[in-house]
């Protein structure tokens, strides 16, 4: 008996204990039948999203950029290609061309001659004749004529011995074992480069595609048609700009890219709190005897929005007109009104008046009340004279 009791104790503590197990599990989700798995993350609430600017993007293609002109110190490098031009009709003779002259019949007479810088050659028994810009047959024809006066049917051949000679001697003169057929050249401080047969040509100011096109007329206008260059920057010479007025570090800069406006006086440390933002200056040498000069509103490119969907939205397109700044260029950002205002009262009275006639005032205004009393009689009785009443009040 005794152990069939403890028996049932037994089976009685075990049905407690799963019954108090499946409740706990029930209560935190994880029967069999109430447990779920989340598909996906729950949604973002809306105010955590916002949308990109996109419609203030501007596009890269209309971004407005100064193109780069060249300036004295820039190293450039020229490189220059030979063409194969055909000439129809013949090769005409150039100066420095070397030409043989000779007489099957008069083999005293041969010579073998350079045109020269006027574009003559100098024959036996005629002197000087003109041959530059002729080809070969019509040489010929001018040489028959002119010795028809010494001989009787003169026969002769011309041939070109050497031709383009200022070709050869232009490969000879650029060509560089380490860079092929090309000459690094510095801008001088005068704004020039020194380039074979075409001399001192100016560059400062130009772009590297206005250069090259100065410098294929220029060996075309010396007669050196097959040449033609490529001009590309190697350095950049160092910029200097000036940045005056009411910034944290006043002074001159120098940069070897180009700056803009807005990034040259964030380099000077950014307007500080006397600044007038809204009317910054610069000023533009450029070479030129009268400096050019514009205003800037810094104020109106920063703060500049557009409407939206949801709202104003920066907008950006005004910093197309962030000017890119050129070498010697000032910038002065000048002090507010306020700012004016407060330095003319400490130049002129705490700085002047005070400091030749010292003096000293306070200037103050006190505002009290008084509390209404009703008027009191004091009596005092004395001999002699009459009771004097004194009222102490308003």
């Amino acid at each position: 008996m005794m152990l069939q009791g403890l028996k049932t104790v037994a089976n009685v503590r075990r049905a407690a204990i799963a019954a108090a197990l499946a409740s706990v599990l029930g209560a935190t989700g994880c029967s069999g039948g109430h447990h779920k798995i989340p598909d996906s993350h729950p949604a973002k609430p809306s105010a955590m999203y916002q949308s990109p600017p996109s419609a203030t993007a501007v596009p890269e293609q209309i971004v407005e950029r100064r193109p780069y002109r060249i300036a004295p110190g820039d190293q450039l490098e020229i490189i220059y290609h030979v063409k194969n031009i055909p000439t129809p009709g013949g090769y005409r003779l150039k100066i420095e061309d070397r030409v043989k002259i000779q007489f099957p019949f008069q083999e005293e007479l041969n010579q073998t001659l350079t045109v020269g810088s006027d574009g003559k050659i100098r024959c036996l028994l005629n002197g000087d004749v003109l041959v530059m810009g002729f080809t070969t047959q019509e040489v010929e024809g001018k040489l028959r004529e002119i010795y028809s006066k010494h001989l009787r049917e003169p026969e002769l051949t011309v041939t070109v011995e050497a031709a383009n000679v200022k070709i050869a001697e232009l490969k000879k003169a650029i060509t560089t074992a380490p860079r092929g057929q090309s000459r690094l050249v510095p801008v001088k401080p005068d704004g020039t480069i020194d380039l074979p047969y075409i001399g001192q040509v100016m560059a400062a100011g130009k772009t590297v595609d206005e250069l090259k096109q100065d410098l294929d007329a220029l060996y075309v206008k010396n007669e050196l048609e097959e040449v033609e260059v490529t001009a590309q920057l190697l350095e950049f010479a160092r910029k200097k700009f000036f940045v005056m007025g009411e910034v944290m570090s006043p002074g001159p800069i120098e940069s070897s890219t180009p700056l803009s406006l807005f990034q040259a006086i964030i380099s000077a440390g950014g307007p500080n709190m006397r600044a007038d933002r809204r009317n910054v200056l610069v000023v533009r040498r450029d070479m030129l005897p009268l400096p050019e000069a514009v205003v800037v509103d810094m104020d109106d490119l920063l703060e500049r929005k557009t409407p939206g969907p949801d709202g104003y939205l920066p907008d950006g397109s005004g910093f197309r007109h962030d000017l890119y700044l050129a070498d010697g260029d000032i910038v002065f950002v000048p002090p507010t009104g306020l700012a004016k205002a407060n330095d003319w009262i400490d130049q002129v009275f705490t700085r002047g008046i005070r400091s030749v006639l010292p003096y000293s005032a306070n200037v103050g205004m006190n505002f009290n009340y008084d509390v209404h009393n009703a008027p009191v009689t004091v009596k005092n009785k004395q001999t002699g004279w009459p009771n004097i009443n004194t009222q102490v009040g308003p």
